[in-house]
């Protein structure tokens, strides 16, 4: 195993509850790459089981549209003792949160029909592969000056089969996080991930969360107010499936709202994103933004999507502008940023 000083560091692009992320170059090869430092104190017991998962899951998965992990080198103290632990991943200059809002980009079109398709194609790898992320979200997601995506961030992942019945609903960041999970399901599928991709496509056009939610609750309403309340005629396990669906359902004198996702998709949209959200573009996302997860589209099926097979068809990566004018966008980036501007605004008014 080799150690960190074989690397030169750079600078910082990410940070994270068990670690940061620094963009290094190998001494000897001149190769950038992004070391994920390991925070062990941030775990009682040592070393983080997310970084243990993310480790084993990548070992294991090998796919053009998922990040790969290089290697992992430590640092020693002055007895020669493993200090930190670093996994080194290839270095990718952007991730979608810091694409969608550094204002400086121009995404287009054909950057979210490549995008999208390119995230199904990692997707369904890992689901055929009995893999579920459990994380999917803009910022997991990283895209090179090739145009090429990845998929990062395996940490809240695991292996995945039908018969598991006590999985933890405390996963998925708030914003992708499917009903099922919001109402207590702890047997759960694949799909929820699939959920997760039909926020980040519409994320991309509308270059703004789709569902925002600052609670759980409040996640819910938004997800009722746009999607309408599920029904047992479309979901019949709803209430073995769900222990909190009692506590929405709209006989127990909550009003029964009706579905109008893709009236309020097409309000919000940006003007130049108008002519790109084609009513095939709205069926898949639609599709992938079902209350059941029975019946919600999975990997294999939204790669079948009509949108996809429409002119324009889907660019390969090689193909894609991405002369995007900054040399990287991260979005630990764009909130450095964005708070430094407001740090420069509250100087300047207190002058």
């Amino acid at each position: 195993m080799r150690d960190v000083t074989a690397f030169q560091q750079r600078h910082q692009v990410g940070e994270g509850t068990y670690g940061s992320v620094f963009v290094y170059s190998d001494k000897v090869t001149g190769e950038i790459v992004a070391l994920k430092r390991i925070n062990t104190k941030a775990e009682e017991n040592g070393f983080p089981l997310t970084a243990i998962r993310e480790m084993k899951i990548l070992k294991a998965l090998n796919h053009e549209n998922i990040v790969r992990l290089k290697e992992v080198v430590t640092s020693k103290d002055s007895g020669d003792i493993p200090k930190d632990v670093f996994m080194v991943f290839e270095y990718l200059e952007y991730d979608l949160t810091g694409i969608i809002q550094t204002k400086e980009i121009k995404i287009r079109a054909d950057h979210i029909k490549s995008w999208s398709h390119q995230l199904l194609k990692g997707v369904q790898y890992m689901h055929i592969n009995k893999i579920v992320h459990r994380d999917l979200k803009a910022s997991n997601l990283l895209i090179n000056r090739r145009g090429e995506l990845k998929i990062a961030d395996w940490g809240l992942a695991r292996s995945w089969n039908p018969e598991m019945n006590r999985l933890t609903n405390r996963v998925v960041t708030l914003w992708y996080r499917p009903p099922e999970l919001l109402l207590g399901c702890m047997k759960y599928s694949t799909k929820i991930d699939m959920w997760s991709v039909g926020c980040i496509i519409a994320e991309m056009f509308l270059r703004e969360g789709l569902l925002k939610g600052n609670n759980e609750s409040h996640q819910l309403d938004l997800i009722f107010g746009m999607m309408g309340h599920p029904s047992t005629a479309d979901w019949p396990n709803i209430h073995t499936m769900c222990p909190l669906w009692k506590n929405y359902e709209p006989s127990n004198g909550n009003e029964s709202l009706p579905r109008k996702l893709r009236d309020e998709v097409k309000t919000r949209l940006p003007t130049v994103a108008m002519p790109w959200m084609t009513p095939h573009a709205l069926d898949m996302i639609d599709n992938m933004l079902v209350h059941n997860p029975d019946k919600r589209w999975s990997a294999a099926q939204a790669l079948t999507a009509e949108w996809f097979f429409d002119i324009p068809m889907v660019k390969p990566a090689s193909q894609l502008n991405m002369q995007f004018g900054v040399e990287s966008a991260h979005e630990w980036e764009a909130k450095k940023k964005y708070q430094e501007m407001r740090a420069r605004m509250a100087a300047s008014g207190a002058n």
